[in-house]
């Protein structure tokens, strides 16, 4: 088990933020929607309702789309555009093992499976 907890530290670590932040955001929202509801005169809903509410999966779809467009835009842009020293660039000035054609590499027998086949 520990060695599954050191190979998967960041995979674990980031689906316990995500859940973290989804299930305060639940709540929150939850808390926040039936104070609308009380003050509109109409009745409070239980936990189990409110995640078929329209309210939750419009606010976690916000929340995501805004974060999907900002990666996107992020790993675009890495793809084109070079920054010296930063560790999401290729160094310009060299060639690097990720600048060879994939097609040289059809032959090797240590190559993965996509590449000998000659692509997918």
């Amino acid at each position: 088990m520990p060695r599954f907890l050191r190979n998967n530290g960041l995979s674990l670590a980031l689906l316990g933020l995500f859940l973290g932040t989804l299930v305060g955001q639940y709540l929150t929202g939850w808390r926040s929607y039936n104070q609308d509801q009380q003050d509109h005169n109409q009745p409070h809903v239980s936990l189990g309702e409110y995640l078929g509410e329209g309210h939750f999966i419009e606010a976690v779809f916000e929340n995501w789309e805004s974060e999907f467009l900002q990666d996107a835009v992020y790993v675009i842009f890495t793809v084109f555009l070079i920054q010296r020293g930063s560790s999401e660039s290729k160094d310009p000035d060299k060639e690097e093992a990720v600048d060879a054609d994939p097609r040289q590499a059809q032959n090797d027998p240590n190559a993965p499976w996509p590449v000998r086949r000659g692509g997918m």
